[in-house]
């Protein structure tokens, strides 16, 4: 059975287009008139909305319900990635979960807590909370410390190589890191221990080399200090077919001999997706000379953010890059004094056809 789904942006009296300054404009008034924590002698300068006139379809519920739907619709509208799976999957989608294109969104839930909302809004929800809260209840430095004091300093970051072949570049992959690191292990954070991690990492298609994955404060976790950050770095694997250039275009090398540098030639490549690629080469093959096949090289990455790579969750990557075929020549390693004789006589010929195609040429011009 479907359970009706709550409109947010009914919530919050705005239509569905509105901005995100709109949305916290909006929510900046209900929540001044709703907030359970207003100072009462100031009643009079809370205008309760049924007297100036702006009803919506809350009104009839009491101050504590409305203050709970105007928080919770705030917490999804007021995050881009919130509002974009809102927009685009509705609230089933939102609190089931749903499958993004760079991973797997979890089931959203509110915490519950309106004041934290309401802070985040307005900064505090007193102008002095900050100092008081500091004075009344001071953070200890060490968390949990029992024994001595000291600023919790940031552990180094943990940087590794991780090598992708080019076939993992052109359809992107997800791979899954096992790291190894310390962790606490009892409640007084007197013992460690060596467990595996399991981190995910989602590669875009088209990922360049030198490209950081950075997963914050995923290191050792020790009783004084702060994790450090883990980075997997992209890096190309060696391909025994091809080479990337450019970022994204691909560079293949075809031998050739002489015969076929002259005469032109047809062969096939096998593409990185496991197609075969007819090239055909008519001109003749001079050094220096390349082949440029368009649209077959590597997709473009384009390094969406998840609320931009919502929307266009079902655009095909079109923007890839060349095909460079380049050539090496063979040339014979040794020639009989008969196969040289040959050769003379035939270039000489030769040389006679382009002296007169060159004479004719000259004639057509005049």
């Amino acid at each position: 059975m479907n359970r009706p789904e709550l409109d947010y942006y009914a919530v919050l009296d705005q239509p569905r287009g509105a901005t995100k300054e709109q949305i916290t404009l909006a929510y900046r008034r209900l929540a001044i008139r709703l907030c359970p924590h207003r100072d009462k002698k100031d009643e009079q300068d809370f205008v309760p909305l049924a007297q100036e006139g702006r009803l919506t379809h809350l009104s009839p519920m009491g101050e504590p319900r409305q203050w709970a739907y105007v928080n919770m619709a705030f917490d999804v509208l007021g995050n881009d990635l919130y509002r974009a799976i809102y927009d685009r999957f509705g609230e089933a989608g939102l609190f089931e979960g749903v499958m993004l294109p760079n991973g797997y969104f979890p089931p959203y839930q509110y915490d519950g807590d309106h004041m934290k909302v309401y802070e985040r809004v307005f900064g505090s929800y007193s102008p002095y909370a900050n100092v008081i809260d500091a004075i009344s209840n001071p953070p200890s430095l060490y968390a949990t410390r029992q024994h001595g004091i000291g600023v919790r300093s940031k552990d180094a970051s943990t940087e590794r190589i991780i090598e992708l072949s080019l076939e993992e570049v052109r359809t992107g992959c997800v791979k899954l890191m096992n790291v190894w690191r310390q962790e606490i292990v009892d409640a007084k954070e007197s013992r460690l221990e060596k467990r595996k991690h399991t981190l995910k990492l989602n590669i875009a298609p088209g990922t360049t080399a030198g490209t950081r994955f950075c997963f914050k404060e995923e290191g050792d976790r020790y009783p004084a200090t702060i994790p450090g950050d883990i980075i997997f770095i992209a890096a190309d694997k060696p391909h025994p077919d091809f080479e990337r250039r450019n970022q994204h275009d691909l560079v293949y090398r075809q031998s050739i001999g002489l015969c076929q540098a002259f005469t032109g030639f047809t062969f096939f490549i096998c593409t990185l997706d496991r197609r075969q690629l007819k090239v055909v080469i008519t001109d003749v093959v001079q050094p220096g000379y390349t082949k440029v096949v368009p649209l077959e090289g590597l997709p473009k990455c384009r390094n969406l953010d998840a609320v931009t790579a919502i929307k266009e969750a079902n655009k095909k990557v079109e923007q890839f890059g060349d095909l460079i075929i380049e050539f090496d020549y063979i040339f014979p390693k040794y020639l009989t004094p008969h196969m040289k004789h040959i050769t003379r006589e035939f270039f000489r010929e030769f040389r006679k056809l382009e002296i007169e195609l060159e004479e004719e040429e000259e004639r057509n011009m005049v």
